[in-house]
């Protein structure tokens, strides 16, 4: 793929995972202030998005391969990858003294952590018959039943979200 090209799709698939994220918090507040003709479209439009997302990265990534390959890819070097990333933004939000900003990207580093560590108990246990559960303000991920509180933010265990049991 040439380089513009990628640059290009790479634009593209972060504008519409940006768009899809916005819309879907839109979504949220038309719900909290009770207007359910407005969620209704924000969510469509964030799903929309997410297609579009979906594209874009396909695109970039070629296919997707057998389910090993992608247990190996997102242990090794996806998930890895965004936590290193996502470290180096914390340092430069602490230097630019906004701690808020720090706070939730070491956050969000700790939860990608945790994502890579259940990725590499996958490929080497094999799947498990345990749901997991979302916490919903970090992102953090837990395995069968949910802890009292989150390990990253504290989030109490009755706000986490069951994500599914596997089939």
């Amino acid at each position: 793929m040439s380089q513009p090209r990628e640059e290009n799709l790479q634009k593209a698939l972060t504008q519409a995972a940006m768009a899809a994220a916005r819309m879907e918090i839109m979504a949220q507040k038309a719900r909290a202030q009770k207007r359910p003709a407005e969620a209704a479209l924000f969510a469509a439009l964030a799903a929309s998005a997410s297609v579009q997302a979906h594209r874009f990265t396909m695109l970039l990534r070629g296919k997707v391969h057998d389910t090993g390959d992608n247990l190996a890819e997102a242990a090794d070097e996806l998930l890895p990858g965004l936590a290193r990333e996502y470290a180096a933004l914390v340092a430069l939000a602490d230097k630019a003294g906004n701690s808020m900003a720090a706070s939730a990207l070491d956050q969000t580093t700790q939860a990608v952590t945790r994502q890579a560590e259940l990725a590499q108990a996958a490929r080497r246990d094999g799947d498990g018959d345990e749901a997991y559960m979302l916490c919903p303000v970090c992102g953090w991920l837990a395995r069968g039943e949910a802890p009292d509180n989150c390990p990253v933010c504290g989030c109490i265990a009755a706000k986490f979200q069951l994500l599914g049991l596997p089939d």
